[in-house]
């Protein structure tokens, strides 16, 4: 499954449309629809589209959950032991390019202090 096809399938699930997307993650619609076609295979805005689509940002991002046995609508599950949530951030991340690390980041570090 794409990044296109995950963001498709949120999209659908909430019954949202690309403008309501847009308008929940800052960013414009064209991007939603370049994202949500394919046209656009990534995005700095991952962190803000995950919250805009009420999922993972693991799964948006990887089309991986952090837990197992989830289904792939994005639902909120956390494995409970701290260990086992941390290797599987770690893992998560390992996949990721150095930028979007990054970029996810300093999405937390904003969330976390309310500058967001």
């Amino acid at each position: 499954m794409s990044l296109a096809d995950r963001i498709n399938a949120r999209i659908h699930a909430l019954g949202l449309t690309q403008d309501e997307v847009a308008a929940r993650a800052g960013i414009s619609q064209g991007m939603v629809y370049k994202l949500s076609s394919g046209r656009a295979k990534r995005t700095s805005h991952i962190v803000e589209l995950a919250q805009a689509l009420e999922c993972e940002l693991s799964w948006l991002a990887t089309g991986q959950q952090l837990g197992e046995g989830v289904s792939e609508a994005g639902a909120d599950y956390m494995p409970t032991d701290a260990r086992a949530r941390r290797k599987a951030v770690e893992r998560l991340l390992a996949q990721l390019s150095p930028k979007d690390q990054k970029e996810i980041a300093l999405g937390i570090i904003l969330l976390r202090f309310g500058w967001a």
